[in-house]
């Protein structure tokens, strides 16, 4: 099974939610944007116990007419007395390539027990975390892998399974920006960041009883 999918899509008046620099979030009108790519996924059935599946996509995305951007921490206004123009940038959260393969395999254990083995590896060519497109919060590349080997009975009421998320332990930023408060507390000797992170790497042993 394989699935292609080509786009293209202008915006007007697209709203986005904007730091203000202080303490709150402000709904801006980022003017016109542009997202066009290519996506792709499908599954092939290697054999009845062995499935191979995955997907990968490129996507371009430009802000056409974005004068009124919010500047970043530090950055003086390029654009009016207080905004920055973020025209031709590209929005935060938006990877430029992204793409992901799994394997799921199934051993079929000579007294009616199941072993079932997943394997997925995914790619991110990094992204900018925070709406002000400040670069210092850039995500870089990674390669993730995940991992899952469970074995069930017979009559499928139990399974034990050993999991393994983000086993290549990549830092992976969800969210990034700036404390202005911290400039203030150092009268502008310093400056504070701040950002949220998804799990790190993590092996769980987990359990299941249907009854």
């Amino acid at each position: 099974e394989l699935n292609v999918a080509v786009f293209r899509s202008d915006f007007t008046n697209m709203q986005t939610s904007q730091f203000d620099g202080s303490l709150s979030f402000n709904v801006t009108n980022a003017g016109e944007a542009r997202v066009q790519g290519l996506e792709v996924d499908g599954r092939w059935a290697i054999t009845n116990k062995l499935l191979m599946r995955g997907g990968a996509s490129y996507l371009d995305f430009e802000y056409l007419d974005f004068p009124n951007g919010q500047c970043a921490f530090g950055q003086a206004p390029n654009s009016g007395p207080t905004a920055c123009d973020q025209t031709g940038m590209r929005r935060e959260f938006v990877p430029k390539y992204q793409g992901n393969v799994g394997w799921d395999y199934d051993i079929d254990l000579p007294n009616g027990w199941k072993l079932a083995n997943t394997l997925d590896v995914i790619f991110n060519s990094g992204y900018l975390t925070t709406p002000s497109l400040d670069k210092r919060f850039e995500q870089s590349s990674y390669t993730k892998i995940n991992a899952r080997i469970a074995l069930s009975g017979a009559s499928d009421l139990w399974e034990v399974a050993l999991v393994g998320k983000n086993l290549t332990d990549e830092a992976v930023i969800t969210y990034a920006n700036g404390l202005p408060v911290a400039s203030v507390l150092t009268k502008g000797a310093g400056s504070g960041f701040y950002a949220f992170y998804e799990p790190a790497r993590s092996v769980a042993i987990q359990g299941t009883i249907k009854f």
